[in-house]
């Protein structure tokens, strides 16, 4: 019998730079739909309040996409 051999298993891996870049953007529009629920702030413009939550969002977004993909390559 001829047997052909199988084709090594591939392991395929997350791409954490796109996980934490996709991370980040949702927490940006996230951010942004935030800012634009609550208040104003006395003391701060919109447009301030709009930056400072996408900027904190993004952060809090690209950490939780890294744990994610980091949870996701140690399960194989």
């Amino acid at each position: 019998m001829n047997r052909m051999p199988a084709p090594p298993r591939r392991r395929l891996r997350p791409r954490f730079g796109r996980f934490i870049g996709t991370g980040a953007a949702v927490g940006i529009l996230v951010g942004i739909g935030i800012a634009r629920a609550t208040a104003d702030p006395a003391g701060y413009s919109a447009r301030t309040t709009y930056g400072y939550m996408a900027i904190f969002c993004a952060l809090v977004g690209a950490l939780v996409a890294a744990v994610v993909a980091a949870v996701v390559a140690g399960r194989d």
